[in-house]
């Protein structure tokens, strides 16, 4: 048992004093001891990936486009240089050298039909003398309405038989019976070349109005005439009564009928 422990010392003793043993001697009893171990099993380390490698960024792509040609050429310059593709070809892209403001004849020449814009004209032109005329008969018309009431008055109501109006009355009658014929004459053949359908509006309701006043100016004449052949007798204040009815009604149509128009 003593020569098991003292062996080991002797040996460690004489390793220190040994010039090799003194530069291990600090290690000693640690080497001492791992002799005595088992010796560990190494540990693997997990394996690491390499790091991703770096690609170079791809060179950025230019478009193949022409440079702009400036609009307005240089001082020294007389013709601007036509614009070229990549390839050298001379470009195809239209001319941009156009007048937008063309004169008013040339843009509106070709657009109207030359017999449809003549028929326009005539009708502007008919109707014009349709309306100034027919503002002259109703004021014709009014003056005979006054007279032929003055007249019947003196007539037949109490006022004595003074028939001095009665020829007044007689011309004015003729000269607006003409003026509404004309009016009338001027507007049934006033031309319209623009096709409309039917509806109730203003022109709708003149033409009615003015088509009973002239059923009214016919009677009226009729019933005139018949008053004058019965001078004395017993019907011819009845048949004055009837003209002065129908005069009145006639003047109204005459009047709704330029109202129409008017407003």
């Amino acid at each position: 048992m003593m020569t098991r422990v003292i062996s080991p010392l002797l040996a460690v003793m004489l390793l220190a004093a040994s010039p090799a043993g003194a530069a291990l001697a600090p290690d000693a009893p640690v080497m001492v001891a791992a002799a005595k171990r088992k010796p560990a099993k190494a540990k693997r380390k997990p394996a690491t990936p390499p790091p991703p490698r770096e690609t170079a960024p791809a060179a950025p792509v230019t478009p193949d486009v022409a440079p702009p040609v400036s609009a307005t050429p240089s001082s020294g310059s007389t013709e601007a240089p036509a614009t070229q593709d990549s390839s050298g070809a001379p470009s195809s892209e239209p001319s941009l050298d156009f007048d937008l403001l063309t004169p008013e004849a040339e843009a509106s020449k070709g657009l109207l039909d030359p017999d449809l814009q003549k028929d326009l004209e005539t009708r502007r032109t008919m109707l014009k003398l349709h309306q100034g005329l027919g503002l002259a008969m109703a004021g014709g018309l009014t003056a005979a309405t006054v007279l032929g009431q003055i007249q019947f008055s003196r007539s037949f109501t109490g006022g004595g038989d003074d028939r001095s109006l009665l020829a007044w009355h007689r011309g004015v009658v003729i000269g607006t019976s003409l003026l509404f014929a004309t009016v009338g004459t001027l507007g049934v053949l006033a031309p319209d070349p623009v096709e409309r359908p039917f509806q109730w509006d203003t022109v709708t309701f003149h033409k009615i109005f003015m088509s009973l006043a002239t059923a009214g100016m016919i009677a009226q004449a009729v019933l005139g005439i018949l008053a004058t052949h019965s001078y004395g007798e017993i019907t011819e204040p009845k048949y004055a009564t009837a003209h002065q009815i129908v005069g009145y009604a006639t003047l109204g149509c005459v009047a709704a009928g330029i109202v129409t128009l008017t407003f």
